[in-house]
């Protein structure tokens, strides 16, 4: 079973990479775009994204490799994964 999980806050990237588990996604969005700097996340072997609009609204530019996501991409992430969790 994999999970999606939304980073909604900064503080909560902490509690979220304890519970990522191979098949997982991350998908940083609101004030979690700013955990895009975060080194830890370009060390997963995850797919890591953050919401375009969300990053560019904050000035904030996302360390590689983690990838721009549109809306789009956020619904299919949602499609592909078998449940979702929220971290704020």
């Amino acid at each position: 079973m994999s999970a999606l999980h939304l980073v909604c806050a900064t503080a909560a990237l902490d509690s979220c990479l304890r519970a990522v588990a191979p098949g997982d996604a991350v998908l940083l969005m609101g004030n979690g775009a700013y955990a895009g700097a975060d080194a830890r996340l370009a060390a997963l072997t995850l797919p890591v994204a953050v919401l375009a609009e969300d990053a560019a609204s904050r000035g904030v530019a996302a360390a590689a490799p983690i990838k721009q996501a549109t809306y789009e991409d956020f619904v299919a992430l949602v499609v592909e994964h078998d449940v979702s969790v929220t971290w704020t």
